[in-house]
C-alpha cells in the first residue's frame, strides 16, 4: 500500500472503521463521512472552488476532530475533572484529569479550523452563521 499523506485521504483505517457502533448506530466511517459533508454543503456556495479545494484538507480535519470530540465528550461525562495520582515516588495528590486536558486542545484545535473557514466567507454570509451554529453544536453537546 503506498503511503499517503493524511490530507490526501478521506479514509479512515480498516482497524477503526470496524470500531462498534455509537449509540445512533452509526461507525467512525459513517460519522466522519456525515461530518466531511455536512462542512462541504454550509461552504459549497460561498467559497470560491479555488479556495475550496484548498481548505478540503482543513475540512476534513474539522469532521475528524467533530467525531472525536464527541467521542470524549461522552467518554468524559461521568468523569472527574479531577484525578488522584501516585508516582511511587511518595509523590501523590490530585491534578487535571489528562482526559480533559486533551478534549481542550482538540477543541481549541477545532475551533481554530472553524474561524479559518469562517474568515473565508464573506461578511454577514449564513454559511458563516451556520457554521457558527456547528462549533456551537459541538461546544454544547448538540
Amino acid at each position: 500500500m503506498a503511503k499517503r499523506k493524511v490530507c490526501e485521504s478521506t479514509e479512515i483505517s480498516p482497524k477503526v472503521a470496524k470500531s462498534p457502533p455509537n449509540r445512533s448506530g452509526q461507525t467512525i466511517q459513517a460519522r466522519y463521512q456525515s461530518e466531511l459533508k455536512k462542512l462541504q454543503r454550509l461552504t459549497k456556495d460561498v467559497i470560491p472552488d479555488d479556495r475550496r479545494n484548498a481548505i478540503m484538507p482543513l475540512m476534513s480535519n474539522i469532521a475528524f476532530l467533530k467525531v472525536k470530540l464527541d467521542q470524549a465528550r461522552n467518554e468524559l461525562m461521568g468523569e472527574s475533572i479531577f484525578t488522584t495520582y501516585d508516582n511511587g515516588g511518595g509523590q501523590s495528590g490530585v491534578r487535571e484529569h489528562p482526559g480533559f486536558s486533551a478534549y481542550n486542545k482538540l477543541f481549541t484545535t477545532f475551533s481554530r479550523g472553524i474561524k479559518q473557514i469562517t474568515d473565508m466567507m464573506p461578511n454577514g454570509s449564513t454559511a458563516a452563521d451556520a457554521l457558527a451554529e456547528y462549533l456551537n453544536e459541538t461546544r454544547f453537546g448538540g
